[in-house]
């Protein structure tokens, strides 16, 4: 995964030209949608990362604005399921985990759209507001399990650790990037979407938890790690670690009208979609 990132966050992935089964016609060249109606309506059903979703949701209300006969039906039902059924359920999966080797050889394509960062959230009253990598793994291994381990004096109490549920996407690279794959302390809130936990820490003082950097809202707080704050900008400039791709995934035969919605993607105006919350690869 770090390999990855880093090729991608340098501008070296080569992007958009590997889609099988795209149509010739123009409207699968060109770099945005052509603003003529399709001749027929046609149903695009993209499924997979919870945390890809709010991303997708944007890209496919934008999409259509200019295609306005082209429905996107967006499933959000994690990344295990997006790989899973890319090119059986959905046209388009997605996933905010990289593939492991066994799911590399189902012949699926792979295309990375933006870059996230991993926020650690806690409640918005909570006094803690940085936390070292060593500090955030002991937490959810178990290791430290009271805030008052970590507050220096500001807050007290056992801390309820929530974590994704197995096979998510946000889980593995999470896991992966501090260190404790497998690990995770027993008793952890598993939770199943990016809703549900933000939900969940607006209501527990005591909670901490990791969503998407591009689902943070007021709602609740994203804390600062080893002093960088959970920003796309320190994502850029390589400061704050806890970063991963968002990837989708077609098969050999992909309909033209898919094939053109995934170009778009990557073409300047799919881009600019990206930018408002996430990070861009081109």
């Amino acid at each position: 995964m770090k390999i990855r990132l880093i090729a991608v966050l340098a501008g070296t992935l080569a992007l958009g030209s590997v889609f099988a089964g795209g149509s010739k016609d123009s409207s699968t060249q060109s770099a945005a949608p052509s603003s003529a109606p399709s001749a027929l309506p046609y149903t695009i059903e993209v499924g997979g990362s919870t945390s890809v979703t709010p991303l997708m949701e944007l890209l496919a209300a934008e999409y259509q604005k200019a295609k306005p006969n082209i429905k996107i039906n967006i499933n959000g039902t994690g990344s295990g399921d997006g790989i899973k059924n890319a090119n059986v359920l959905y046209q388009i999966g997605m996933s905010s985990r990289e593939l492991t080797p066994a799911e590399q050889g189902q012949g699926l394509t792979e295309e990375t759209i933006a870059i996230d960062g991993i926020a650690v959230i806690v409640n918005s009253a909570n006094p803690v507001g940085d936390l070292t990598i060593e500090q955030i793994r002991n937490i959810y291994t178990g290791a430290i399990t009271d805030w008052s381990q970590v507050s220096g004096g500001r807050k007290s109490g056992r801390i309820a650790v929530v974590s994704r549920e197995e096979g998510s996407g946000t889980r593995g690279a999470f896991e992966e990037l501090l260190g404790f794959q497998g690990k995770l302390v027993a008793g952890a809130n598993q939770s199943t979407s990016t809703g549900a936990i933000k939900a969940g820490v607006a209501q527990n003082p005591d909670a901490i938890a990791y969503i998407s950097l591009g689902s943070v809202d007021n709602t609740i707080k994203a804390i600062a790690v080893g002093g960088t704050a959970a920003v796309n900008a320190n994502v850029v400039n390589g400061s704050y670690k806890i970063a991963r791709p968002f990837i989708v995934l077609s098969g050999n035969n992909v309909h033209p009208e898919s094939s053109a919605f995934l170009a778009w993607i990557l073409s300047p105006a799919g881009q600019a979609v990206v930018k408002t919350s996430w990070i861009a690869v081109k």
